[in-house]
C-alpha cells in the first residue's frame, strides 16, 4: 500500500506480508549481578535480553533448529548453562557471539530440568531416566559430583534449597526431598490423583527460606509441603488446567502462579489464626490476563515479573503502579533488507528469505519475485541484498551463500545462479552490510573480525581486508550504519563501543577514523545523516545524541521524554531515520510507533567545548549545545519491525502480518461459564 504525499510529506510502503510464525517461550532465567536474562522458544533458539537500562533490549541469539530442544538453563557468573532432549549439559561462549564452549554427557539420556545452588558451586540436572546428575563449579571447571539415587519416571522439575545441602525435585505422582552430600532421598510427598487413572505431573517446584516447598501440577493445585519433615501444610484448588510456572519475589512476601489457563494469579503471604497458633499462608489477591495462551515459564527481577509461554511474547509487568510492556517474538535484527536501487525488500525467516518488489504510484501491486530456503532447512543467522537487487548473501552457523540474481520484470526469465567460486574468507558471520553502491561487502565474524568484500565489472567477487577490529570490539557488533557515499562505517557493538572507519581515497583500504566517548549502555539504534558526517544514536535510557566525527564534537544531547506522547518508557528506539530533505527531522521507530523529532533554531547563548578526537566517555561530555526540539507521534502501528527512507520521498514501514502470528497457534484454553453459550 503506497500513499501519496502532501507538500513536506512523503510517500509511505505499508508492507504488511511480513508472514512471522510465533516461537513459543520454554524457559527463562535471569543473571541478576549483569541484568541479563536468557529465554528459550520452541525451535531451540536462544536468546540474551539485556535487562540493564529502562528498556530492555535483544542483545543476541543462538539459532536453534529442527531437533533442537533447549528445556532448561541456568547462570553460574556470567557463564550460561542448557539442557535439552539431546542429554548433554552445554555452557555457551557469551564472549563470542553465542557459541557452545563445553559439553558434557549426561546419564539418563534427555534433560527436562536444570538448577543452581545460590552460592553457585552445584549444578543439578533432572533426566528422563530418573536420575539427577550433580556438578561441582569450580572456577572455570564443571566436574562430576554424584549421581543421586534413581528414581522412578522421569525428573520434571527440580530446586535447590537456600543452602545448597538438600535438593527438591518434582515428577509423577510425587515432590522428593534429596540430602545432596549423601545421594538418598529424605522425603516423598504424594501428590494424590484426580482421577484414579490419571497421572498427576509436577510441573514446578518453588522452595522458601524456611524449608517450605511449594508445588504446581497437573491437577490446577499448588500444595505447601513441610521441608523438614516431609508434611502436607496446605493445598489450593488455583485452576481447572495445569500448573505450569511458579515464582517468588525476593522478600517472599508474593507468590505468582501460571499454567495452561492463561492467568496469572498472585497470592499474597499473610499471617492468620488457626486454632490458637498464628500461621504464615498465601491468600490469592488478584490475577492478571496478559498472555493469550499456556504461560509456561515465570521469573522475577527487581520487583519486575517476567512471564513467557506459547504465544512467544515475553511480558515484563510490575505493581504497584501497573505497568505491562509486552515484546514480540520477532527474529533478531536486520530482519528485513531495503534494496533500494530494484525497488524491493528482502525479509529473513527462519530457515529461508523472501524478496518482495515495492510499488510505485504507477507500478503494480507488489509480489513474491523470490524465494530462497537454506540448505538441510538450518537456521539462517545473517542475510544481506545489494542495492541493485544483484547479490543476495545469507550465512548459517555451518556455511555462508553467496548468489547472483539475474531478475526480469515479466517474472519468467529471472535466475538465482550460486557463486561456487569465492575467497577462503567467505565464511559464516554474524552480520551482512554491502556498501550503497551495491560494489563492496562487509561481513562481521566473531572476534571483532570484519572481512570487506569487492565486486569487478566482471562480476568476480574478490577479498580486499580484513579489518581486526578486536582491539575495539570484545562483544558481537550488532549496529551497522554505511554512509550514502559509501567512505564511512559506523559500527556498535555490545561492549558499549562505537567506532567510526573512514575508506582511503587511494588504495580504498579502511582505517579507523574515530571511536566515540563510551557511554554505559550499548546503543540500540544508530544512523548517519545523509548530508553530512554526523552520526545519531540512542540508548535504552532513552538518551538521544549526534555525534560530529569530521570535527569530533557532540552537536545533540538530550532525554527523550516519550512518556510524555503515551509511550512506554519500558519500549527500546530500535531505529533512526533521516529525512535526506531536511537535515534537522529524525524519525525514531519507538515500539510500534513512528515519531518525528524536529530540531528548531538554536536560542543562542549555549557553550560549546569541542572533545577529544576518540576514547574518553560519554558521562563525561562538557556542555553541549541545547537544541530545541518537538516530538510528535506520526503513525501507531501494532507490530511495526522496520522502517526504512528511500529515494528522496519515500518511506518503507515493515509490519507482521498479525493473522499468521496467530493462526499457527494451538487453541488456547476456555472455562465453560455457567449460564453462556
Amino acid at each position: 500500500m503506497v500513499s501519496k504525499p502532501k507538500p513536506g510529506q512523503c510517500k509511505l510502503h505499508h508492507a504488511q506480508f511480513y508472514n512471522l510464525l510465533p516461537r513459543g517461550i520454554n524457559c527463562l532465567a535471569v543473571n541478576k549481578p549483569s541484568s541479563r536474562l536468557a529465554l528459550s522458544r520452541d525451535d531451540g533458539t536462544i536468546e540474551i535480553w539485556n535487562l540493564a537500562g529502562a528498556a530492555p533490549f535483544l542483545e543476541k541469539s543462538n539459532p536453534g533448529g529442527e531437533k533442537v530442544s533447549i528445556e532448561g538453563l541456568a547462570w553460574v557468573g556470567d557463564r550460561l548453562f542448557s539442557v535439552g532432549l539431546a542429554g548433554k549439559l552445554i555452557e555457551w561462549d557469551l564472549a563470542h557471539g553465542l557459541s557452545v564452549r563445553n559439553t558434557v554427557l549426561l546419564t539418563g539420556n534427555a534433560a527436562w530440568c536444570l538448577d543452581v545452588s545460590r552460592d553457585e558451586r552445584r549444578l543439578a540436572v533432572g533426566t528422563e531416566g530418573g536420575y539427577i546428575n550433580v556438578y561441582s563449579v569450580e572456577g572455570e571447571e564443571v566436574a562430576y559430583e554424584r549421581i543421586l539415587d534413581k528414581q522412578e519416571g522421569r525428573v520434571v522439575c527440580l530446586r535447590f534449597d537456600h543452602s545448597g545441602d538438600f535438593l527438591v525435585s518434582g515428577s509423577v505422582d510425587a515432590v522428593r526431598v534429596w540430602n545432596v552430600r549423601k545421594g538418598h532421598a529424605i522425603h516423598k510427598m504424594t501428590t494424590g490423583r484426580a482421577e484414579r487413572n490419571k497421572e498427576t505431573v509436577v510441573w514446578d517446584v518453588q522452595v522458601l527460606k524456611d524449608f517450605t516447598i511449594v508445588s504446581g501440577d497437573s491437577r490446577g493445585k499448588i500444595m505447601f509441603f513441610d521441608g523438614n519433615l516431609g508434611t502436607v501444610i496446605d493445598t489450593i484448588q488455583v485452576s481447572k488446567a495445569d500448573i505450569l510456572g511458579l515464582t517468588i519475589d525476593e522478600q517472599e512476601k508474593f507468590l505468582y502462579v501460571s499454567g495452561v489457563e492463561p492467568i496469572i494469579r498472585i497470592y499474597q503471604r499473610v499471617e492468620v489464626t488457626k486454632g490458637n497458633e498464628k500461621v504464615d499462608s498465601f491468600v490469592r489477591t488478584m490475577q492478571r490476563r496478559y498472555h493469550t495462551h499456556d504461560i509456561k515459564t515465570l521469573t522475577m527481577f527487581h520487583g519486575k515479573l517476567l512471564s513467557g509461554g506459547v504465544d512467544g511474547t515475553l511480558i515484563i509487568s510490575s505493581f504497584p503502579p501497573m505497568v505491562v510492556d509486552k515484546y514480540l517474538p520477532f527474529l533478531e535484527a536486520p530482519s528485513t533488507v531495503l534494496v533500494e536501487g530494484a525497488r524491493m525488500v528482502l525479509l529473513k525467516y527462519v530457515n529461508y528469505l523472501e524478496v518482495w518488489t515495492l510499488s510505485s504510484a504507477t507500478a503494480v501491486e507488489t509480489r513474491k519475485v523470490l524465494q530462497i530456503r537454506s540448505k538441510q532447512d538450518e537456521h539462517i543467522v545473517a542475510a544481506g541484498m545489494s542495492p541493485d537487487g544483484r547479490w543476495v548473501i545469507y550465512s548459517s552457523e555451518s556455511t555462508a551463500r553467496l548468489y547472483r540474481f539475474d531478475y526480469q520484470a515479466d517474472g519468467d526469465n529471472s535466475k538465482l545462479v550460486p557463486m561456487r567460486a569465492v575467497p577462503e574468507q567467505f565464511e559464516p558471520c554474524q552480520r551482512v552490510e554491502f556498501t550503497p553502491d551495491s560494489r563492496g561487502v562487509f561481513l562481521f565474524k566473531s572476534g571483532g573480525v570484519i572481512e570487506y568484500f569487492a565486486f569487478n565489472e566482471e562480476d568476480d567477487f574478490d577479498h580486499k581486508q580484513t579489518i581486526e577490529a578486536g582491539k575495539w570490539f570484545t562483544d558481537k557488533v550488532h549496529l551497522v550504519a554505511i554512509s550514502r557515499d559509501g567512505n564511512f562505517l559506523a559500527c556498535a557493538s555490545l561492549c558499549c563501543a562505537v567506532v567510526v572507519f573512514k575508506r582511503e581515497k587511494f588504495g580504498g583500504k579502511w582505517k579507523r577514523l574515530s571511536t566515540l566517548p563510551r557511554y554505559k549502555f550499548p546503543p540500540t539504534a544508530i544512523a548517519m545523516q545523509p548530508n553530512s558526517p554526523v552520526l545519531a544514536a540512542v540508548f535504552p535510557d532513552h538518551k538521544i545524541f549526534q555525534y560530529d566525527f569530521g570535527e569530533y564534537r557532540f552537536t545533540f544531547s538530550s532525554y527523550l521524554k516519550l512518556d510524555k506522547l503515551g509511550g512506554s518508557i519500558g519500549q527500546p528506539v530500535r531505529g533512526i531515520v533521516f529525512d535526506p530533505r531536511n537535515d534537522d527531522v529524525m524519525i525514531l521507530q519507538h515500539d510500534s510507533d513512528l515519531l518525528v523529532l524536529q530540531f528548531e533554531e538554536d536560542d543562542g547563548g549555549q557553550t560549546e567545548r569541542k572533545r577529544r578526537t576518540s576514547g574518553g566517555k560519554a558521562d563525561e561530555e562538557d556542555a553541549v549545545p541545547r537544541k530545541k526540539y518537538s516530538m510528535q507521534v506520526l503513525k501507531k502501528y501494532t507490530r511495526l519491525v522496520d522502517t526504512r527512507w528511500f529515494g528522496q520521498d519515500e518511506l518503507l514501514v515493515v509490519e507482521a502480518n498479525p493473522l499468521s502470528m496467530v493462526e499457527h497457534l494451538p487453541p488456547a484454553f476456555r472455562r465453560k461459564i455457567f449460564g453462556t453459550a
